[in-house]
């Protein structure tokens, strides 16, 4: 990965206005500037555009919140990087609103006129493994290899052996191993499926081949019951063709037992209107017979005038109840209207006053379910506050109890840095001994009897002289080797309180580490202590503010609901009103002259209907005088009926006789009835029976097809099974060779001299070949065999030592050889896109001497790298590089200047 082009804004300690870097032209650069400008910061803004992470704020929980310019809401960083020869773009961006964070990432492939292809994918999860896909590298990969971070170039060095193998893993894009090996299991485990799938559909194979053993001597079984069943069949169609004959015979005499039926019924009518015409004529003989006598025509017309007169009378009355009774509906109609008028006030009164009854009892429910949830609230609140408080009380007590951890850790650190001072301070006068006796052989070597000059004043020296100059320089030679002698016991006792030292903080690491995060805790937990008494006020404030609402409101309902009742009181007094006591009286007088009329409306009507019969009569008689000369040919005609009547009870006799010879038919059609019934039902029975005996004789063909067809089934799956064993096996072993023991094993095995080799490479320029660094891999068990590990050794001239034995600017310049040996194989290895490496500080640890060798191993690696970007403030480094960019903080935010040197 290569950068090209960064934007930022409102990044840390860059502001509103967006800051434009090109790297794109520069291969060797130095980021210059004051502390706290903002050197660092675009390098995080390089990690926080890629990966999102950036320096200590990778592992808060509001990461991106902590990167924010103060007091600014917005901020995004955006980055051009080329991989491959191909130039990408990615923009994270970050807001801050007050309810939830909002933040995106935008990734694509810029072309050459600049328009860039998108190749964001629907979550941003999605989108950064797409942006770690095409870079090759994690974040955790990235600042233990090509990264030395401010304060952080030991991030490799310090990583167990267990996460330094993970981390040269990663780098060595061995994970792709990881994922073929996955596909392997997953392909094994679904083969494992496969297998036991297989398996079991043997299993029931054979079990399904085991059940149809007896199939065809069912099958033949089967033939023989439809056989027998159609030959019944056959017999009871017979039955049937005598049967249909039979029934056909009696519905012949069933049509003729109609007929002779239908005849008596006739002749009995006929018979039966002969003498009601009898009747008839007679009853009119007698009439006119009656109507001869002058005395009952007297008596009809007397009954008639006292009916009318009774008639009148009782009309009269009929007219004036009449009048009573319309005079009373008028009257009970505008009762009726008064009545409702009233109660319909009264009623929307009621209603609307019910209406807000209603909604005030509503907020009243309202205010008392807020109380509870208040009271709940604050019952959590306190409940809450109470564990915070024991849980402080516990912590508080932890801290007391671990207060003499901390100082006795403090006074551990103290001591430990005092013996490495120390211990350097021997390992210097060491080297000036070891100098010294350098220079005090060669003094001696330099002697020649005779006519050697002295070492010191360069004079010709005597014989004499020369043994005395002798004998002092072995003088102090001896001197030099017991002050030699002394401090490298002296170094080797430090060297042994150090690793005590080291080993009982890294003992006490932990407790201390936990003393940490229980201070952090007590803190949390004190702002969550009044943050919850500031709620809890609240809290009650709110209870009181509620009550007072409650008690109005009572009030208030307790006041309208007096209304109420004197409303309702008010309208079931109503009948009590002088009104509606005026309108009773009318109604009562009305009904009271009504009731003396003394009508009967029944007797009213009887009069009335036998004045319509004497009328009748009257008028019967006045034309009985003019019917007389009928009463022959009345006669007459009776004789003639009588005849006629005789006739047809004759024949209605003879028809008797004829249908009694028909008296068994019913008898006879029933039998034959239920004997066609019983064949039907012996049919379809026969049917149904034939019909599952087809059935199941399908079922059977179906068992027999299904047994060849499972025969050739499982010929075919034995084959499988042989063949998904034998790929199990493959597949099984394809996975162990792309595991962590097989070839990932051996690329790391094979990683490790190169990096060793490029590592002691640059550590021999920059310690005068002082210094050197293994490598190892294998560890030896004490109960034997080996173990898989990533161990580092490194050797100088007091042997092999540990690194924390090392000083701050030994052990800087050990982890930047070993960092960029790293990277130059992360950097050569195929397939990778790594071109870039970036040093954060860290310089300050070294003398002049140092800064040099390091400048001039940079000035040596940089053809292996495309770019090279390096964090100082040191004036003697920052000289030496051909381009500077300059970090300014300003009153808005920081600004960067490039300044190329030549």
């Amino acid at each position: 990965m290569i950068p090209r082009l960064l934007q930022l804004k409102n990044f840390l300690s860059y502001g509103p206005e967006v800051q434009t870097i090109d790297f794109a032209h520069y291969n060797l650069i130095c980021l210059s500037g004051k502390n706290g400008h903002g050197k660092s910061a675009l390098l995080d803004a390089i990690t926080w555009a890629i990966w999102g992470q950036a320096r200590k704020i990778s592992g808060n929980a509001k990461a991106d919140s902590g990167l924010l310019h103060l007091g600014q809401k917005h901020m995004f960083a955006t980055l051009e990087f080329e991989v491959g020869g191909q130039v990408y773009r990615v923009r994270r961006e970050f807001v801050q609103t007050a309810s939830k964070p909002f933040t995106s990432l935008d990734f694509g492939i810029m072309q050459e006129d600049k328009k860039i292809i998108a190749l964001t994918d629907k979550t941003i999860k999605a989108t950064q493994d797409k942006i770690e896909k095409t870079i090759g590298i994690t974040y955790e990969s990235f600042i233990n290899s090509a990264f030395l971070r401010q304060g952080q170039s030991n991030e490799f060095s310090k990583k167990s052996p267990k996460e330094r193998k993970e981390i040269l893993a990663e780098i060595l894009q061995l994970n792709q191993f990881e994922e073929q090996k996955k596909i392997a299991q997953a392909h094994s485990k679904k083969l494992q499926q496969d297998y036991k799938t297989a398996c079991s559909i043997q299993q029931r194979i054979e079990a399904e081949l085991e059940g149809l053993l007896n199939i065809e001597s069912l099958y033949q079984t089967m033939l023989y019951n439809i056989a027998d069943c159609e030959g019944q069949k056959k017999d009871l169609s017979l039955q049937k063709q005598t049967v249909e004959s039979c029934k056909n015979k009696l519905i012949q005499q069933g049509k003729e037992l109609e007929f002779l039926q239908q005849q008596k019924s006739d002749v009995e009518q006929q018979l039966l209107q002969t003498k009601n015409s009898v009747e008839q004529i007679s009853q009119a003989w007698h009439a006119a017979e009656k109507t001869r006598s002058m005395h009952y025509q007297k008596e009809l017309e007397a009954e008639q005038k006292s009916l009318q007169a009774t008639l009148a009378t009782m009309q009269e009355k009929l007219q004036k109840k009449l009048v009573y009774k319309e005079e009373y509906l008028s009257i009970r109609e505008e009762f009726s209207k008064f009545v409702t008028r009233s109660e319909k006030d009264f009623d929307g009164q009621i209603q609307l006053l019910q209406i807000e009854l209603s909604k005030q009892q509503e907020q009243l429910n309202h205010i008392k379910g807020r109380q509870k949830l208040e009271n709940s609230g604050l019952q959590t609140i306190k409940e809450e506050a109470l564990s915070l408080q024991k849980e402080l009380e516990y912590i508080q007590e932890q801290l007391n109890q671990n207060n003499f951890d901390l100082q006795e850790y403090q006074e551990l650190q103290n001591l430990l840095e005092r013996n490495k001072s120390e211990y350097q301070q021997g390992l210097s006068q060491y080297r000036i001994v070891e100098k010294q006796l350098e220079q005090n052989e060669q003094q001696k070597n330099s002697i020649q009897p005779l006519v050697a000059p002295c070492p010191l004043c360069t004079h010709p020296l005597s014989e004499s002289h020369q043994k005395l100059v002798s004998d002092k320089l072995q003088s102090e030679q001896t001197t030099l080797l017991g002050s030699l002698f002394d401090l490298k016991n002296k170094g080797l006792d430090l060297q042994n309180i150090i690793t005590d030292i080291s080993s009982s903080l890294e003992n006490r690491r932990k407790k201390h580490e936990q003393s940490i995060n229980l201070i952090t805790k007590d803190q949390e937990l004190t702002k969550h202590l009044q943050k919850i008494a500031f709620q809890e006020k609240e809290c009650i404030e709110r209870l009181r503010t509620l009550a007072r609402e409650e008690q109005n409101l009572v009030q208030i309902i307790d006041t309208n609901q007096k209304k109420l009742s004197v409303l309702l009181n008010n309208k079931s007094n109503i009948a009590q009103s002088a009104p509606y006591k005026i309108f009773q009286e009318k109604l009562q007088s009305i009904e009271f002259a009504a009731k003396e009329l003394n009508h009967n409306n029944e007797l009213h009507k009887k009069t009335d209907e036998q004045l319509g019969e004497v009328t009748k009569q009257l008028l019967s008689y006045k034309s009985s005088a003019e019917d007389s000369d009928k009463q022959a040919e009345r006669k007459a005609e009776l004789f003639s009926l009588f005849k006629t009547a005789q006739a047809y009870t004759d024949t209605i006799h003879k028809t008797t006789e004829l249908i009694k010879e028909y008296a068994t038919i019913h008898t006879e059609r029933q039998s034959i009835l239920d004997l066609e019934k019983s064949i039907q039902q012996q049919a379809l029975t026969l049917d149904h029976k034939l019909s599952v005996l087809f059935m199941e004789k399908g079922s059977l063909e179906q068992k027999q097809n299904k047994q060849k067809d499972l025969r050739i089934e499982h010929a075919q799956l034995m084959k499988d099974i042989k063949h998904i064993q034998q790929e199990m096996l493959d597949y099984g072993e394809i996975a162990k060779a792309l595991g962590k023991d097989g070839i990932q094993a051996l690329l790391i095995e094979q990683a490790i001299p190169e990096i060793e080799d490029e590592t002691n490479e640059i550590l021999a320029r920059l310690t005068n070949n002082q210094t050197q660094i293994f490598i190892e891999s294998l560890r030896d068990l004490k109960k034997g065999g080996s173990k898989e590990t990533l161990d580092i050794k490194i050797s100088d001239s007091f042997g092999l030592r540990d690194y924390e034995l090392f000083s701050g600017g030994e052990a800087f310049r050990i982890d930047f050889a070993l960092r960029i040996g790293i990277s130059k194989l992360l950097a050569r290895r195929a397939g990778t896109t790594l071109q870039t490496i970036f040093i954060d500080e860290g310089f300050g640890s070294q003398d002049e001497e140092g800064l040099q060798l390091i400048m001039d191993n940079l000035y040596k690696i940089q053809n292996d790298f495309a770019k090279i970007i390096i964090v100082s403030h040191l004036p003697e480094m920052k000289e030496q590089f051909p381009v500077q960019f300059i970090i300014e903080k300003k009153r808005l935010g920081s600004t960067v200047t490039i300044i190329e040197q030549g």
